[in-house]
């Protein structure tokens, strides 16, 4: 994702719920993908903890391959770190 918006970047650190609606080609899974990174990595949140609602299975697949090279991105650049390797095996 290049640089958020300012919207974007509120729904990225926002506490709580959040509740993203636009329309189509507008970044909403690129924004709640970096969300859900973040809360991984910075705030420790377990991606068992996480719930993404999406409209179709198509959209949740999407959605988990994404987070999925995501986190791998950053496990490679620290490949020592346990939870990060245990937050991939949980996304299975």
């Amino acid at each position: 994702m290049s640089n958020p918006t300012n919207q974007q970047q509120q729904a990225i650190d926002a506490t709580g719920a959040v509740l993203l609606t636009a329309g189509a080609g507008t970044g909403k899974t690129a924004t709640l993908v970096k969300r859900c990174v973040q809360l991984v990595t910075e705030k420790g949140v377990s991606v068992d903890e996480l719930l993404v609602v999406t409209f179709t299975n198509a959209a949740a697949t999407e959605m988990r391959l994404r987070l999925r090279e995501a986190l791998q991105e950053k496990l490679s650049a620290k490949p020592d770190d346990e939870r990060l390797r245990q937050q991939l095996l949980l996304l299975e």
